[in-house]
């Protein structure tokens, strides 16, 4: 395999980066070096992170579409070769392209010196792959029930390889066909909400039917950026014919705009690119091949996008949360400037008072385990409840609904092979079915029935907190240090524990560096959505039981029905519904264990994360306040010098937010 130096799309986000970033970085850990110098451990650490987070942070592009539409092939293009020689056994990339759909499960492949692969089961448990044996049994086989058989428990791979494209922080997700199952496309749809940026490969020669355009759009997760790609198949070539036809299939008659009059496409963000010229003329280190295939466009396009919007709603994130933090150093610094000019006898009496109101402080993130623990049985309660009504709805609709489904089989087969064959298409439609109504139940009905319980807890946090904040602000008062008007400590604390909770609901998505709109309840249906996605992922994706348990008794419905032709087709459905009630009415019982497994695990998650972070803010605010106390009575001498010192300090701070604008104003500048 040939080596590159560099694609198009590394080289610019490598200096883009490295031009927008600097001066934000350097002001986040200025105001590090300054929470370090008043002892704000925690405070300090949140800061030094983000820092590390702005410099290292990586961008997510998801490739999706129909089977055979070429996405592997305009992966490997994308990757671009490597950074060192690596043996593929003659792949040109290391996913793996086959003339029959080959892509199994979604694959995330980030930076790594020396290949490796891990297979992540649906629980979590992962499992070291050699790339060989990635390359030769990740693919889907001739037998569908072999594959499901293979590959039911694996929920991803995720691959280290030395892509030169990668190298410069950005992680590209492979994904299956979007018609290939329903579980892999949730799955698919899920990893969108991760993602930056998804791409949606079309082919030329059969080009964006009606269900396609449907499935592409209904996957995407709101928010996601979309790009189009036209896979250029065979010579085919973008004339004003084609791209008159994508115009108007796609822009007008889907999105609703204009009739085609040479616009141009890209403002739309749809390229046209031959994805085996692309591949070809990267490994094959041919600039002028890869420039005339379409790939150079595109990868331009993507690089904008990433440097012009994607890295300045990055720096705001990080921005905004260090501009938060520092007000916390602005508060540390006022109340030891004005305690030094205190009564030191006054003041230490003062806070001997305060020492009840600080114990009974550090007992508060306990408590909220009380709350979590009331809010998590309604939420079970609801959730199997609703998990039960959905079922019988099942049952009662699964009737109709399969005898007026006509199967495919009809009069092509001798009656024991058509028998057969009639059995396998009804239990698959029995699956079907039921499996299409559960992820329904999963996605959409539980997240609505979740958030008005969930709005209440997070309106109980946010009270808790609040508490909290207004508990210290009192103290401060007492002590003499703020004024009785003062709020910016609980402004602060709510931010900090909101954003972490935020970071739990919404993962690594940027933009919510304080929660999002409305704050935690704003987060409300987004916690009720990661409860739901993870039951029916924990349902359907852990094992084929209960879910495929029709398409088993394929078994129990051969015997006793070779007798007779006439009618075959209603007998084999009305066997089948007979055999299928027991298990639905038996399935919320079999469930209920994953349920309450699911909501459980949610639940422990959201209170580890918000009562953890409470009792750092709680444990900065009473060392804060101790170290106060223990400064005002230094000697004069020694105090003036501290006075300077914090002076010099608040300073800094200053010069140092003022620098954070300004890289958030260049930021927004170059978009």
């Amino acid at each position: 395999m040939s080596q590159a130096d560099e694609t198009t799309l590394s080289g610019a986000i490598r200096t883009g980066r490295q031009e927008a970033s600097n001066t934000a970085t350097s002001a986040i850990q200025g105001l590090a070096e300054a929470a370090d110098s008043l002892g704000m451990r925690e405070t300090e650490g949140k800061l030094r992170e983000a820092a590390e987070q702005l410099k290292s942070d990586t961008f997510k592009i998801i490739i999706m579409g129909r089977f055979k539409n070429g996405k592997s092939t305009l992966l490997n293009a994308l990757l671009g070769g490597t950074t060192r020689p690596v043996e593929l056994d003659g792949h040109k990339g290391p996913m793996v392209v086959d003339d029959l759909p080959a892509t199994a499960t979604l694959t995330g492949v980030s930076y790594a010196e020396e290949p490796y692969v891990r297979a992540v089961s649906f629980d979590g448990e992962t499992e070291s792959w050699p790339l060989a044996k990635y390359l030769q049994e990740s693919t889907l086989g001739t037998d569908e029930n072999e594959s499901q058989r293979r590959f039911q428990s694996v929920k991803e791979f995720e691959m280290g390889y030395p892509a030169v494209l990668c190298k410069e922080g950005i992680l590209v997700y492979d994904s299956p066909g979007l018609d290939e199952h329903t579980t892999r496309t949730l799955i698919t749809r899920e990893a969108t909400k991760r993602c930056d940026a998804a791409i949606i490969v079309y082919r030329s020669d059969v080009l964006m039917g009606q269900s396609e355009l449907v499935d592409a759009g209904s996957v995407v997760a709101d928010g996601t950026k979309l790009f189009t790609v036209v896979n250029l198949w065979g010579n085919r070539q973008p004339d004003d014919r084609l791209r008159g036809y994508v115009w108007n299939k796609y822009v007008r008659d889907q999105l609703g705009g204009a009739t085609w009059n040479n616009q141009d496409l890209s403002q739309r963000d749809i390229y046209f690119v031959n994805a085996d010229r692309a591949r070809d003329g990267r490994y094959e280190a041919d600039d002028d091949e890869v420039e005339s295939s379409g790939l150079a466009d595109f990868e331009r396009a993507i690089a904008k996008f990433l440097l012009d919007e994607r890295q300045r709603v990055h720096l705001e994130k990080f921005v905004t949360q260090a501009s938060n933090l520092s007000k916390t150093i602005d508060l540390q610094i006022s109340q030891r400037q004005k305690a030094a000019h205190l009564d030191r006898e006054k003041l230490k009496i003062a806070y001997i008072d305060a020492i009840p109101k600080l114990t009974a402080i550090r007992t508060r993130p306990a408590k909220l385990a009380n709350v979590f623990e009331q809010y998590r049985g309604e939420a079970e309660k609801t959730v199997l409840r609703s998990f039960d009504v959905t079922i019988a709805r099942i049952e009662n609709e699964l009737s109709n609904h399969l005898m007026s489904e006509a199967l495919p089989s009809g009069e092509k087969f001798t009656r024991v092979w058509r028998q057969k064959k009639l059995q396998e298409e009804a239990a698959k439609v029995v699956s079907d079915f039921v499996r299409t109504r559960i992820e329904q139940w999963g996605s959409h009905d539980i997240k609505a029935e979740l958030e008005p319980l969930l709005e209440r807890l997070t309106d109980d946090i946010e009270d808790e907190v609040a508490a909290v904040a207004r508990q210290f602000d009192e103290i401060r008062v007492q002590l003499g240090w703020v004024g009785p008007e003062t709020t910016g400590s609980v402004i602060g604390t709510t931010e900090r524990v909101v954003s972490a909770v935020a970071g739990l609901v919404f993962g690594d998505i940027v933009g919510v560096a304080t929660g999002g709109a409305g704050g935690l309840r704003g987060a409300a249906g987004s916690i009720g959505g990661a409860i739901g996605t993870g039951i029916i992922l924990g349902l359907l994706g852990v094992t084929a039981a209960p879910i495929l348990v029709p398409a088993l008794l394929v078994a129990s419905v051969v015997f006793g029905m070779l007798a007779g032709g006439a009618g075959l087709e209603d007998r084999v459905k009305k066997k089948l519904l007979e055999e299928t009630r027991p298990v639905l009415v038996k399935m919320p019982a079999e469930s209920e264990p994953r349920i309450k497994h699911e909501v459980t695990t949610f639940f422990k998650r959201l209170e580890a994360v918000t009562t953890s972070e409470l009792a750092a803010v709680i444990e900065e605010e009473e060392r804060g306040i101790t170290e106060t106390v223990e400064f005002t009575q230094r000697q004069q001498e020694d105090k003036e010098q501290a006075l300077a010192v914090l002076t010099e300090t608040a300073a800094a701070v200053a010069d140092h937010r003022v620098a954070l604008q300004r890289a958030l104003v260049r930021a927004r500048q170059t978009g």
